[in-house]
């Protein structure tokens, strides 16, 4: 409404509607009686093909989807394009709604989402705000009918029973949701994480992940619909057909290298003229390209004009629907590399736990990748493709040292020309109870390295610079016309081992609904929030503001958008939580995790976790704990009024040290002071870690075996007593050349002084197991990932034990064998430890029966097996040297197989 509250709702609004499956005919009517009446004007679709005629004129288009020619014209132009959910929250508000929580852009994936928090840590809630607003969410602080998610860690609080009593329609459910969405970059199903009871925190009678599929590729699992070269005709026709008008006044150019028979040509001709378009020979005239792989004069001059480039696949799909679809935000309704992408041609893929459309959808773009698939796994196979971890292949995989992957690396390989690192987290994430089968086909092209590399522009030659003119009306800009942002979104690390996190900033906690223009007939000024734009950053301290821009920009920012350049960057710097900052703590990025056996002793504390289910490692073969793990009783956490609008970020120090704390309980049970005291150290310079290896401080009350304090010895940390932390924290400084920790006790019960160990760790370089091989079965107290990241931070590669057969068993590679080791790393037995394989066992019956099948086959193969207790391989951990002892053998003896 206008200034003088006299203005009607849609004063200025000239919208038009697409008409879709989801969108009939007596649902649009009644949206634009709705605009009408409240001062809006409709413009009708030319009749012919159903498109825009002048764009210029509109300020909004109302469609459920982005699948219609003029999309990027549009956003060029700074027209919304809104669902038809803006017009009724508009009405329903009495103002008009903001537009960009109403966007049908994919990419805006939370875009149907309204939360609201109960009882959630401070930071954890400002982190998830802020991550689903920057994704077209809302917030709402109290609880309202608008409230589609409240997010909590348990039922005991007013929202809930408030929700309950009300019978409101909306999901209570976890934030671990919110986390492995941000992490994956995908929207997945929220079952899994809904009180009561989620499956998620269940421990047993969980039963096999449920198959599910992928609405998305429908039309869209292979790049050419009968094979390479094409000769089969398409589907027959069927009535949809009889009124086909999706290609209305295009000239279309079908590529030679498409190899169609006569009889397939004449047939397509007749199927494109009946739908108003015709065929043509010249790139020139030409509107769509239709080829089957990216090269040739033609594809790359259609590609440089700016045409619309696609293949086979996509103009029978848009034929058999009678609408028009984006090519490029399916993969394979683009024009395939010939070549595959670099660095897959090496590759033996195979696939498990994907089913229907996701798997035949998945074999293709393997192929098209240039890779070999296949259907069985073996020994040679490089990567194994997965939904979830519960698998067959997956145990094999891990027993192999199969790279385990998810399709998103894949896709993002095809999509950026690339074979992308497998270090990047979101690759190698598996949610509990998920399978990622349901998010396949929803990755679209990065087009800028598609032409760099297959249609790059020539270079211009420098041209002599005119002054500028006088500025016209169209190019001065009007010191009204402004553009707001509304969400601050950290830039992304994606080659980083830990998750982005969205920060709070000044206008990321609600979106504040823009008033709209005074009465202006025609396009009113465009004042309005824009896409969110994304940049990459590194520094802590620096908080990238959300930009807004004009046309060409806009574009640009949706691009990034698709892209989902970096993975969304949502979780960053402020905590550096290696299983993403959600829910109060740390947790593991081991999917399987949570349907993990907990110590009785443990079971019956407080709720603790969604933090890391770590556990104590010692000899006796009880379970590895830190004894810090994070308190997650919301009860603790009372409620905090939050502001619409939340503090700006304050400036920090650099980074100092790195600090882990572990055996030390003085957060248990006590989110804030945690916060608080984080918050001192940061100020200090310190920040608090949960990953091993980027520890510069490990603080510790005593010698522990617990996994992060042995873990972290392979980087010959700084190792202080808990009193370091007490000084800090009280006085607000840093001890400088604090002493070692002293723990004379422990050190005489193992054999090995911390000094002495320390000094080992530097000159070792973190390559003490380097060359080594060792097996660890899956019963060993603590379980098998916390001794391959014992073993990995200390250059040597773990491979699960499970009895298989057909196991070939690596020996120890020598120094001068190894162009990496350093040939100073601690270890005793020479040439004799070549001739040796360790399996790291527990004595339980399930293990004793691998024993056999293990010496058997290092017999077969020339060596020597030794299984050991954990005990043999927490001591060179912590002594940062390997040697034997007996006493390490689980049946008494050398531990050498008779």
């Amino acid at each position: 409404m206008d200034e003088e509250g006299g203005g009607q709702l849609f004063d200025g609004v000239v919208f038009t509607t697409i008409p879709s499956d989801d969108l009939d005919v007596g649902q649009a009517d009644a949206l634009v009686d709705a605009v009408d009446a409240q001062g809006g004007r409709y413009v009708q679709l030319r009749q012919n093909d159903q498109q825009i005629e002048d764009l210029q004129e509109l300020t909004h288009i109302v469609s459920t989807h982005i699948d219609f020619p003029q999309y990027n014209a549009a956003l060029e132009n700074g027209i919304h394009i809104v669902k038809p959910s803006w017009i009724i929250s508009s009405v329903n508000k009495g103002k008009p709604a903001q537009p960009r929580q109403h966007s049908p852009d994919p990419s805006q994936y939370f875009h149907e989402v309204v939360i609201t928090c109960a009882d959630l840590p401070e930071g954890d809630q400002d982190a998830i705000v802020a991550g689903v607003i920057a994704l077209g969410g809302q917030y709402s602080s109290p609880l309202s009918k608008l409230v589609t998610h409240i997010v909590t860690l348990d039922l005991d609080n007013e929202k809930c029973r408030i929700a309950k009593e009300k019978g409101l329609k909306c999901k209570i459910m976890l934030p671990h949701w919110f986390d492995d969405c941000f992490r994956l970059g995908r929207k997945i199903n929220e079952r899994p994480y809904v009180f009561p009871n989620p499956e998620i925190l269940r421990r047993d009678n969980l039963g096999k992940v449920r198959d599910s599929h992928s609405d998305v590729l429908e039309g869209a699992t292979v790049a050419s619909p009968s094979g390479l070269p094409q000769s089969s005709p398409p589907p027959s026709p069927s009535e949809t057909r009889k009124n086909l008008n999706a290609f209305m006044s295009k000239k279309i150019l079908l590529s030679k290298d498409l190899r169609l028979t006569n009889h397939l040509h004449k047939t397509l001709e007749g199927l494109i003229n009946h739908g108003g378009a015709t065929l043509t020979d010249s790139v020139e005239d030409a509107d769509i390209y239709i080829g089957c792989y990216r090269d040739g004069a033609d594809y790359v001059k259609a590609s440089r004009a700016g045409k619309e480039v696609a293949n086979l696949s996509w103009l029978y799909h848009v034929i058999n629907r009678n609408k028009y679809t984006n090519p490029l935000s399916k993969l394979l309704h683009y024009p395939i590399p010939r070549k595959g992408v670099p660095g897959c041609e090496n590759m033996r893929i195979s696939i498990s736990n994907y089913t229907g459309d996701a798997r035949v959808y998945l074999e293709n773009l393997i192929r098209y990748c240039g890779a070999e698939f296949t259907k069985t796994m073996k020994q040679d196979n490089t990567h194994l493709i997965t939904a979830h971890t519960q698998s067959e292949k997956c145990e094999a995989a891990q027993e192999w040292g199969i790279n385990v992957v998810n399709h998103i690396w894949l896709e993002e390989s095809y999509a950026k020309c690339a074979a992308q690192n497998l270090t990047i987290p979101r690759y190698t994430h598996f949610p509990a109870r998920t399978n990622l089968g349901e998010v396949a086909g929803q990755t679209s092209f990065d087009m800028k390295r598609v032409e760099s590399m297959f249609f790059p522009r020539p270079r211009e030659s420098p041209q002599k610079v005119q002054p500028p003119s006088e500025p016209t009306l169209k190019t001065k800009l009007s010191p009204r016309k402004t553009v707001h942002s509304t969400a601050t979104v950290m830039g992304s690390t994606i080659n980083q081992g830990d998750s982005p996190m969205p920060t709070a900033d000044d206008d990321n906690t609600e979106a504040e609904e823009p008033s709209m223009a005074k009465k202006v007939r025609g396009r009113p000024r465009k004042s309005v929030t824009t896409t969110p734009r994304f940049r990459d950053a590194d520094k802590e301290n620096e908080s990238p503001l959300l930009q807004s821009s004009g046309r060409a920009s806009k574009v640009k920012a949706n691009d990034k958008l698709h892209e989902q350049k970096g993975d969304i960057a949502l979780f960053q710097k402020e905590m550096k939580r290696k299983g993403g900052v959600t829910h109060g703590g740390r947790r593991s990025s081991n999917a399987a995790e949570f349907s993990s056996p907990v110590p009785e002793a443990k079971q019956q504390r407080k709720k603790r976790t969604s933090d890391e289910a770590t556990y104590d490692v010692t000899a006796e073969g009880s379970d590895l704990s830190d004894g810090e793990t994070q308190a997650r009783n919301a009860a603790d956490a009372k409620p905090t009024k939050k502001a619409k609008t939340a503090p700006a970020p304050a400036h920090l120090p650099p980074v100092r040290y790195k600090m882990m704390v572990t055996g030390d309980d003085r957060w248990v049970d006590n989110v804030r002071k945690e916060a608080a005291d984080r918050q001192k150290l940061r100020d200090l310079g310190v920040m608090l870690t949960q990953d091993p290896k980027d520890v510069q401080i490990l603080c510790a009350p005593k010698i522990l075996r617990t996994r992060k304090f042995v873990a972290a010895l392979a980087g010959a940390p700084m190792v202080v007593d808990s009193k370091y932390l007490d000084t800090a924290l009280k006085q607000s400084k840093l001890v400088e050349n604090p002493p070692t920790l002293h723990d004379r006790d422990t050190e005489e019960r193992f054999g090995f002084t911390l000094s002495d160990s320390l000094e080992r760790a530097k000159i070792n370089q973190r390559r003490l197991l380097r060359g080594w091989t060792i097996f660890v079965t899956n019963n060993v107290a603590g379980g098998f990932e916390t001794y391959k990241e014992i073993i990995t931070l200390n250059g040597g590669v773990a491979m699960l034990y499970t009895g298989r057969i057909g196991l070939t068993l690596p020996r120890l590679l020598r120094a001068r064998e190894d162009p990496e080791a350093s040939g100073e790393s601690q270890h005793q037995g020479g040439e004799e430890e070549l001739e040796k394989v360790y399996l790291v066992s527990n004595i339980t019956e399930a293990d004793v029966k691998l024993w056999p099948q293990f010496r058997a086959v290092a017999r077969k193969q020339g060596l020597e097996a030794r299984i050991v207790k954990t005990d043999w391989l927490l001591n060179a951990a912590m002594s940062q040297e390997v040697k034997w002892d007996a006493k390490w053998a689980v049946d008494g003896e050398d531990g050498v197989g008779s």
